[in-house]
């Protein structure tokens, strides 16, 4: 989940809390930074490493940075954005945890799965400790193979060999003019700047170390590169090593090792601009996200760059996943499959995905959806799905992710960068790919070359994100403390569970979703007049049957919401039964979730905002889950 960045240059201070900033979607809960002047001198004979951190938002650690004027003459610096697992969200449970001597400092994403084990020995061998995490045992972990002859880079090495579970550490080590970095599981990235990309590519094409000239960063997230790199590091799993200004070297098990950089893409930069939030932004970048996705598709998504999503019948088993919005995706993906070609679908959500496993063979596909591409149950996953020989595609947003270069097959659904945590644009564009590959499917079994994404783009011309106004009464009216129920059937349920999803997400507010049939079995018992019941009935035909069971719970006293796609003319007739009606406009039946979900998103949003919450920045949560 954090968010973690080293950085070799002028004013440290500065590069790291303005990358800092791109990561803080990565949690929130508190950041720190420590810098060090390297072979220059230690900024203080006390404090060899100059460490500040603090709780909560960025901004704290930028005005406690601005208010001490930390390190003069730094060099070098490592930060980190923290999303809590172990230990509350507190100063002293903030990165970077030293070592016992303060010759180390070390920021961490993940979870050390030893740590109880490794914390017991090290207080055996005398260390104490002063924080509740994990991450301080790394730290007093590298301080004792130190203390026992072995140098930096080899400490790192033996650290790495008795940790156990997901990590990428920046380390700083006193004096020294590296930074060191392991991974394991969680993602980690290195470039150079933009001055040195050719000479780096001149030496790698000699078979050498990567070199280069000028300012180093290392970082979570490719992102942090956009405007300073051209080209990019991607660590593999189970790597350490160090970076100076000069150059990288990167060791596995075998010894050190050669990689190859890989292109920057410039658009994974999201500024916000006159947008009061990301996510306001994000969710009004639909429509332009969606149009580019689809133009994408009809270059890419051919017989020649997918041979075997081309094949007739290959698969007699397709099975989707993923986690959050990424499932609800998933849930909506399969009707569409299934209806388009008559393929037979399952989804399951990554977490149990397990139990998929018998049904996994060299003849099923599994679709592996993820924004980030680093969910952790969908990483577990795709692995689970290779042992068991089935072919895997990633649906991804982020092309340079650990998922996307370890599935067989990777789908890039072009939204762009999403930095609120509630994943909106996103969604609609899995939604669309989803759409996509039904219609490659279908293209495979007529033996064309290509999908038919007409509807696609038919959706991009009609797409409505309704009239604010409205859409903000609507926000009012959940807002007046009620209890919420969402129930719908088919794929308006699973659009009631992601709306739901949003509300809760960004406004903390319960809306309990069920199946319009299901209302009978439990349901009512918690149905009276302090109830708004929304019924979503955008499907012609389940419509009359969801209105039924609206009425189940109007005769309990509550208050009926009618969201359908349905005309004044065609729900008239009903009219009396409803409080209040949402309408949408009709769109291709494959496609209408998409259309759907906007509204929700924007009633969430303004929700949000109404409780005087900051929506890009939920409570608890952070937008990679990379821990599982």
């Amino acid at each position: 989940m954090c968010g973690i960045v080293g950085y070799i240059g002028e004013n440290p201070e500065r590069n790291l809390l303005y990358k800092l900033r791109l990561l803080e979607y990565r949690g929130y809960d508190s950041a720190g930074i420590a810098v060090s002047r390297g072979t220059s001198g230690a900024p203080s004979e006390n404090n060899p490493l100059a460490v500040t951190k603090r709780a909560g938002e960025l901004k704290n650690l930028e005005n406690a940075v601005a208010q001490a004027g930390v390190t003069a003459g730094a060099r070098l610096g490592i930060g980190h954005t923290r999303w809590a697992t172990h230990g509350k969200p507190d100063a002293t449970n903030a990165h970077p945890h030293v070592s016992s001597d303060g010759k180390w400092a070390v920021v961490h994403n993940g979870i050390i799965e030893n740590h109880c084990e490794l914390k017991r020995f090290l207080q055996n061998e005398g260390y104490s400790f002063y924080s509740e995490t994990d991450t301080e045992t790394i730290a007093k972990l590298l301080e004792y193979f130190e203390k026992r002859g072995f140098a930096p880079l080899q400490a790192i090495k033996r650290a790495c060999d008795v940790l156990q579970g997901s990590f990428a550490l920046a380390v700083l080590h006193e004096n020294d003019d590296a930074i060191y970095f392991a991974k394991n599981k969680s993602p980690l990235y290195l470039a150079f700047s933009k001055r040195s990309n050719k000479k780096t590519a001149t030496v790698q094409q000699a078979d050498a170390d990567a070199e280069a000239e000028g300012d180093l960063f290392i970082a979570s997230d490719v992102v942090c590169f956009n405007d300073f790199a051209e080209e990019y590091y991607a660590l593999p799993d189970k790597t350490y090593g160090f970076a100076t200004a000069e150059k990288a070297e990167f060791y596995d098990g075998t010894g050190e090792i050669r990689l190859s950089s890989e292109k920057i893409n410039a658009k994974s930069l999201c500024l916000r601009n006159n947008y009061a939030h990301y996510m306001l932004k994000e969710i009004y970048d639909t429509k332009n996200a969606i149009k580019e996705e689809t133009d994408y598709f009809k270059t890419h998504l051919t017989r020649e760059n997918y041979p075997l999503l081309f094949q007739p019948r290959a698969f007699k088993k397709i099975i989707l996943t993923g986690c959050g919005t990424a499932y609800h995706a998933a849930l909506t993906g399969a009707r569409i499959i299934e209806e388009k070609c008559g393929a037979d679908c399952e989804v399951y959500v990554g977490s149990e995905f397990y139990n998929a496993g018998y049904k996994l063979n060299k003849h099923a596909l599994v679709v592996l959806i993820s924004q980030s591409g680093e969910t952790a149950d969908t990483l577990a996953a795709l692995t689970f799905a290779k042992e068991k020989g089935a072919a895997t595609l990633a649906m991804i947003n982020a092309e340079h992710s650990t998922l996307a270069k370890a599935a067989d097959m990777a789908l890039p659904v072009n939204a762009g960068a999403e930095i609120a945590v509630a994943s909106t644009k996103a969604y609609s564009c899995q939604l669309v790919a989803l759409y996509a590959l039904a219609q490659t499917f279908q293209a495979a079994e007529r033996q064309l070359p290509r999908p038919d994404l007409s509807g696609a783009d038919e959706l991009v011309k009609r797409l409505s994100y309704g009239d604010e106004e409205e859409l903000r009464s609507f926000a009012t009216l959940f807002g007046e403390g009620k209890k919420l129920f969402f129930i719908g059937r088919g794929t308006d349920y699973f659009t009631a569970l992601e709306a739901s999803l949003k509300i809760k997400e960004t406004s903390y507010i319960n809306a309990d979703v069920y199946y319009a049939g299901e209302l009978k079995h439990g349901f009512l018992a918690l149905v009276d007049e302090n109830a708004y019941v929304t019924a979503f009935a955008t499907q012609k035909d389940t419509f009359l049957k969801t209105l039924s069971n609206a009425k189940e719970a109007q005769a309990r006293g509550a208050k009926i919401i009618l969201f359908t796609t349905a005309s004044q003319e065609e729900t008239k007739p009903y009219e009396n039964s409803f409080f209040r009606i949402l309408r949408v406009p009709k769109t291709d039946d494959a496609l209408q979730s998409v259309q759907n979900v906007l509204p929700w998103q924007l009633i969430a949003y303004f929700l949000s905002v109404s409780k005087g919450l900051n929506p890009d920045k939920p409570r608890n949560l952070a937008k990679s889950v990379t821990v599982e």
